[in-house]
């Protein structure tokens, strides 16, 4: 018997969004040895360990989860068994279609392997090397020189004394030191008083001090800027910051702790519009969504398409958008990622941003999965869908409909490898799109043509699981395809599912924003740190400048983007 424990014990309403589980696999002695034990409890009227309390409230935990994954429509064995921690989460074809096992599904892949092997084959070699950015780098540790006491070059060997010493390579030794997150330091400086006029005379702070703040500023810039990482990067709660300090002897409040977020976030907030409007001139722009929670938030009216109703759902939106290094060129330089959280789907947030794009510019990519509420409306636009969601419908039937399942995956496996190589290569992104319509697009057409013959003759049911998957994907297949037909324009989405992350992390921790301008903070700071961490930017370091030089942002906040600002005067 497997069961589902989370390291806290949730209310079971939240257990499958909120918590992060660890499975515990019981053995059928150990399962019969815990019901003899609830058995007897329940005879002599006695009281459980708190162990036996702990797996008997998450078995009751899983089973209303179960409920409710059970209760709805598209749930398919292969799902429940990844749910229950029976199966690894994995899409690749090996760990779907083991070697050994696999014998019953060979002969209709044939034609999917044919497929694959009519690719270019250029590129798929094991182990490829991702795309990966650079990186900042490591700051370098402080040098000491410790020199030696009572001996000196050139003079005799204190251990043979016959010989001399002379200079040889020095030992070294790399010292890696822990400290507490924040160090107090009380500066008193001498005043004077003139017992004519009264007047007072103060002695002024060294520059290094009045250059982490202000002199009558108790928490530093470099305070509020760790405060801020902690918080909304890393993915502490205010009162867990406060409980570390309180164990590190240093402690900070968690209201303080918010008090200084907040001043942080507005200092950033110039550059927060400006990388906002630098995004909406971009010419590709991945968009995604996730729940969320603001307690205070009330039901609004919202007019879209037409529609004006009462919502009161709220979600966190992101918007990864992607500058190119120059026209024409395939290697994307700026990556701004912008965060809202509100009353609101992911498509209306694009359409705010999109309000301030330069007429004169042509008309974005936007990469989105199929969802309505991602789409904008009113605005000229290309829309790309991601092939990932599309192929994750044929994924999960791996089980329930092997033989054809395989064969769309096998169709759909050559486009990640050619889009390997045509990164491998530095193709432009004219050239990478033309490789692809030669090389890819016959595969989805394949697959499309395959689709569309199984739903017209009736071989798959059009209501099934596999129907449904082979009809979104004709559906939507002008959108799966166009990485084909426009240049630049991605495979997938999977971009902004590992940005979302960040929220994701913050949801489980925190749970939720208690007011909409705790969330604002959150969108500010969260959006800045992304920034900096996708183009190599110390980000503790930005934050830090922007605060002490409060009053240039605000006069010129396109100088301090996160790429810009070391050369900030």
């Amino acid at each position: 018997m497997i069961i589902d424990t989370p390291e806290r014990t949730p209310r079971v309403d939240t257990l499958i969004e909120d918590e992060t589980p660890r499975f515990v696999d019981l053995s059928e002695e150990e399962l019969d040895a815990l019901l003899e034990r609830i058995e007897e409890a329940r005879t002599h009227a006695l009281a459980l360990s708190g162990e036996d309390y702990a797996l008997i409230l998450s078995a009751v935990g899983t089973l209303a989860s179960m409920q409710e994954q059970l209760g709805q429509d598209d749930l398919s064995l292969r799902k429940l068994k990844k749910l229950l921690g029976m199966l690894r989460s994995s899409e690749k074809l090996r760990d779907l279609f083991p070697p050994d096992a696999d014998a019953e599904g060979r002969g209709a892949s044939k034609s999917g392997a044919a497929a694959r092997r009519g690719s270019s084959g250029k590129g798929k070699g094991k182990g490829a090397p991702r795309n990966k950015r650079d990186r900042p780098p490591a700051a370098k540790p402080s040098v000491h020189h410790h020199p030696m006491n009572g001996l000196c070059k050139g003079d005799h060997c204190p251990g043979c004394h016959a010989g001399k010493v002379y200079k040889y390579t020095p030992a070294q030794l790399l010292r890696i030191t822990g400290h507490s997150p924040y160090s107090a330091a009380r500066h008193v400086s001498e005043r004077l008083r003139c017992n004519g006029c009264q007047q007072i005379f103060t002695a002024e702070l060294p520059a290094e001090v009045l250059a982490d703040g202000h002199a009558d500023q108790q928490y530093g810039y470099s305070a509020r800027s760790l405060m801020g990482i902690r918080k909304f990067f890393a993915g502490d709660p205010y009162f867990r910051q406060q409980t570390v300090q309180d164990l590190l002897g240093g402690p900070i409040a968690a209201s303080t702790i918010f008090d200084q977020c907040e001043k942080l976030a507005d200092a950033l907030n110039p550059v927060f519009r400006a990388i906002k409007f630098a995004g909406a001139q971009s010419p590709l722009l991945h968009v995604d969504d996730t729940t969320n929670r603001i307690l205070e938030q009330l039901p609004i009216e919202k007019t879209r398409g037409g529609q004006t109703r009462l919502r009161s759902g709220v979600y966190t939106s992101a918007c990864l958008a992607l500058l190119p290094d120059g026209p024409g060129t395939a290697q994307l330089l700026r990556r701004i990622v912008l965060f809202q959280t509100n009353v609101g789907h992911a498509g209306e947030w694009l359409e705010e941003i999109l309000d301030v794009r330069e007429a004169t510019l042509a008309p974005p990519i936007l990469m989105s999965d199929a969802l309505s509420s991602n789409q904008v409306h009113d605005i000229d636009s290309i829309d790309a869908l991601c092939n990932a969601h599309g192929r994750r419908g044929f994924a999960d039937l791996a089980e329930q409909c092997p033989e054809k399942a395989r064969f769309a995956l096998e169709c759909y496996q050559p486009i990640w490898v050619n889009d390997t190589h045509c990164r491998q290569a530095r193709y432009s992104d004219e050239q990478r799109r033309d490789y692809h319509r030669e090389h890819s697009l016959p595969h989805l057409q394949t697959l499309q043509a395959w689709c569309q013959r199984e739903l017209d003759t009736g071989d798959t049911e059009p209501n099934s699981n596999l129907g449904k998957a082979m009809a979104y994907f004709i559906r939507h297949f002008d959108g799966l395809s166009a990485f084909c037909h426009h240049p630049g324009a991605p495979i997938d989405n999977n971009e902004t599912e590992r940005v979302l992350k960040l929220i994701v992390r913050a949801r489980k921790n925190s749970l939720f924003f208690k007011t909409a301008v705790g969330a604002e903070i959150a969108d500010v700071i969260t959006s800045m740190l992304a920034t900096c961490h996708e183009n190599s930017v110390n980000g503790f370091d930005y934050l830090n400048a922007v605060q002490r030089n409060r009053d240039a942002v605000r006069a010129s906040p396109k100088e301090w983007l996160p790429w810009n600002y070391p050369a900030a005067p």
